[in-house]
């Protein structure tokens, strides 16, 4: 029996299709009624829960103004970042002066 690999690819298709026919078919006799109800209602709960405090989130344009408000604090930190640079070199040139003058 010498198979190629097309009919090698569909035997081993038809046994997975069998497999899982057989464990669909098994395990459909283990799950009850009542235990898929208490399940989905769990879940339903858990939905309403969530629906509710959804609608207290920030909305889209909640967000877009939060994320505006957080581009002028970036660019006010970066305006007093470079303002601080600027007067620490200048605090740099004053100590410097300061320490040859006391050289003299």
């Amino acid at each position: 029996m010498n198979l190629g690999l097309e009919e090698l690819k569909l035997l081993l298709q038809a046994i997975n299709l069998v497999a899982v026919m057989w464990v669909a078919i098994s395990a459909r006799n283990k799950v009850s009624k009542d235990a898929l109800d208490a399940k989905l209602a769990a879940h339903s709960d858990r939905l309403t829960v969530l629906e509710r405090d959804i609608k207290h989130g920030p909305t889209h344009e909640d967000l877009k103004r939060i994320h505006s408000r957080l581009d002028k604090v970036c660019e006010d930190v970066s305006t007093l970042s470079g303002e601080w640079k600027g007067k620490g070199h200048t605090l740099d040139l004053l100590h410097e002066y300061l320490l040859k003058e006391g050289r003299k």
